[in-house]
């Protein structure tokens, strides 16, 4: 329940980031996605327990902010949540290069499914033309905020109320 709680902060703060202060950082076609960097983070964590439930929950979240059909980030953050899990012992994301490509890898996957399900639901090629243009910029972009993102999401997921408001004890000289 704490990593749900947790992730409800995490995604209701990075909802409002990419919606404001990030929304045309570094342009307006490409911007760094925090809820895809935290969906990796916790598809790569050691605990299971809750990460399910967060991963839909930060979905259902930006499904209610965004313009897309409704379904389509819970959708997609499932399936790459899932790719992940599947693939995690094949993995490594320890060393900096690996992480990034493997990031790179699942933004790719997840701009693919959100390509196939606009094209089905639309049947706009329009939409899907400019999602393909900028799918690898994006993906390179998503891996490159991942090798700072994710160990920071990492520790994030770490946190609990006693590391939190536990007082350290009295420092005496």
């Amino acid at each position: 329940m704490r990593r749900f709680w947790l992730f409800a902060v995490y995604g209701i703060v990075a909802i409002v980031l990419e919606s404001t202060l990030l929304s045309h950082f570094p342009t307006v076609t490409f911007h760094v996605d925090l809820i895809l960097m935290a969906v990796i983070a916790l598809a790569l964590a050691q605990e299971e327990r809750g990460a399910i439930s967060s991963v839909v929950m930060m979905g259902l979240l930006l499904d209610v902010s965004s313009s897309a059909p409704f379904g389509l980030a819970t959708f997609s953050s499932l399936l790459v949540f899932g790719f992940i899990r599947i693939i995690i012992a094949k993995i490594s994301v320890e060393v900096w290069v690996a992480r990034f490509i493997w990031v790179v890898i699942a933004s790719l996957l997840n701009r693919a499914i959100i390509i196939a399900l606009m094209l089905v639901w639309s049947g706009n090629v329009s939409i899907v033309e400019v999602l393909l243009r900028s799918s690898m910029p994006q993906a390179l972009l998503d891996g490159l905020v991942g090798l700072f993102m994710i160990p920071a999401i990492i520790h994030y997921d770490s946190l609990t109320w006693e590391k939190l408001f536990k007082p350290k004890g009295l420092v005496f000289k």
